[in-house]
């Protein structure tokens, strides 16, 4: 059985709902699948793959998401591994959303290094009554529309979609 880690880093918890979609899918194929917070990640000798979220706010990812590839990315150059960010909202296909931005530039280097299979771009969800102030004005500012815009069918599908099985890898 195939053992992948599925590693989040989620501000209001709509990246993690996005994560545990992705587990319960690959749950679903017979995978053993563990649903942790990137930066609750301690050790990845015994994964096979890694999928991991991050929220993106105005052009940037969540610390523990950077911290967790920069930390590990040895490990993760080693191994089948796929990236998918959540975050913008409104109508549309959320890459065109997003102008085709998928990471930042300084992310550039490490992302290279790991080779993820994919990079899939996930619509986010902006509840104001659970955002700062400071969060607030920038939605404002930005003409941010509120609500859920998330594609569960599509999360779905990307999920059920990712190859892990027979992949030979040598790892660090």
């Amino acid at each position: 059985m195939d053992k992948v880690l599925v590693a989040y880093a989620s501000k209001h918890g709509a990246t993690k709902e996005i994560a545990e979609k992705i587990g319960e899918v690959l749950g679903r194929r017979h995978m053993d699948v563990d649903i942790i917070p990137a930066h609750g990640v301690k050790d990845l000798s015994g994964y096979d793959a890694v999928v991991l979220g991050s929220a993106a706010y105005i052009g940037l990812w969540r610390r523990q998401a950077v911290t967790f590839l920069k930390k590990n990315r040895e490990w993760l150059s080693a191994l089948p591994v796929w990236l998918f960010i959540s975050g913008p909202t409104g109508s549309g296909e959320p890459k065109e959303l997003l102008k085709g931005w998928r990471y930042p530039k300084s992310l550039g280097q490490v992302i290279e290094e790991i080779k993820p299979r994919d990079i899939a771009c996930f619509g986010g969800r902006i509840d104001a009554g659970n955002l700062n102030l400071f969060e607030k004005w920038i939605v404002r500012n930005m003409n941010a529309p509120e609500g859920d815009f998330r594609d569960w069918d599509g999360i779905v599908a990307w999920a059920e979609a990712l190859t892990i099985s027979g992949d030979e890898q040598t790892r660090p």
